[in-house]
């Protein structure tokens, strides 16, 4: 892996239309970053494996900000104080017809739009279909305007990047990839369940953060290792996806 991130490197030092002297600066920086990439200006994707801990890192990014003075929207009602919004009453017949708040009633501007489980919205095998492009190209106008709407920065939490639609891919600046969760056993007040239990509870997770190069490829900036903090577990709803499935008719067992 080592050798591989050392001609990636090399490659866009040398290769790349970008000026040299930039590019050193960015992977410099990248090198000894403490977390402040997840908090740049752009559009993030937050992939990995189910269950990697994608909401909770998520969730731990939407604790750093200052509440007093920014405010979150997402689509899913899971994180804590964040309000929620529904795709179709933002994009709606191939737009966007409506925009998003930059200021809500305490004064507070907005921070960041987060999409939650965007491979449930948008399969690629569906992108043909008028109901995919009737809320998905509105979202790409989004996209290539939200800097021009006073939203700094939209956080996308899905599946591997190559699962992604070609043209979200295209506009991702940054990609944060967890690869790998540590969990120990606790004895936990499970916040969801209002019953204390022992479960697992993730207390570290490796991910690996990427940019996007001017040539529209990502380089390896770093590996991070992040420990999780203890109310990032109670801060949000873990059973979000489950409650809306679980208004689903059951079906019937012969």
């Amino acid at each position: 892996m080592r050798k591989k991130k050392k001609q990636n490197i090399l490659k866009y030092l040398f290769f790349s239309k970008r000026n040299v002297f930039v590019w050193l600066w960015l992977i410099i920086k990248g090198l000894f970053a403490k977390g402040s990439i997840y908090h740049n200006n752009g559009a993030h994707l937050i992939s990995g494996y189910p269950g990697s801990g994608k909401t909770l890192l998520m969730n731990q990014i939407k604790n750093e900000i200052d509440s007093e003075k920014y405010f979150m929207l997402a689509n899913i009602k899971e994180f804590d104080g964040v309000k929620t919004f529904k795709l179709e009453e933002i994009f709606s017949n191939g737009e966007q017809i409506r925009s998003f708040p930059t200021t809500d009633e305490k004064g507070r501007k907005l921070y960041a739009v987060i999409f939650d489980e965007i491979n449930l919205q948008f399969n690629r095998r569906m992108n043909k279909s008028t109901d995919y492009n009737n809320l998905f190209i509105g979202l790409i106008e989004f996209l290539v305007s939200h800097r021009h709407q006073d939203v700094p920065r939209v956080y996308f939490i899905g599946q591997k990047l190559e699962l992604q639609d070609g043209q979200l891919q295209s506009l991702f600046k940054y990609q944060h990839d967890i690869v790998r969760t540590r969990r120990w056993p606790a004895y936990w007040y499970y916040k969801q369940n209002k019953k204390n239990k022992v479960i697992y509870i993730p207390r570290k997770i490796d991910v690996v953060n990427r940019v996007k190069s001017i040539d529209d490829e990502f380089i390896e900036l770093n590996i991070q290792r992040i420990k999780i903090q203890r109310e990032s577990l109670l801060t949000y709803n873990t059973k979000a996806l489950g409650e809306q499935y679980g208004q689903l008719e059951k079906v019937k067992i012969q």
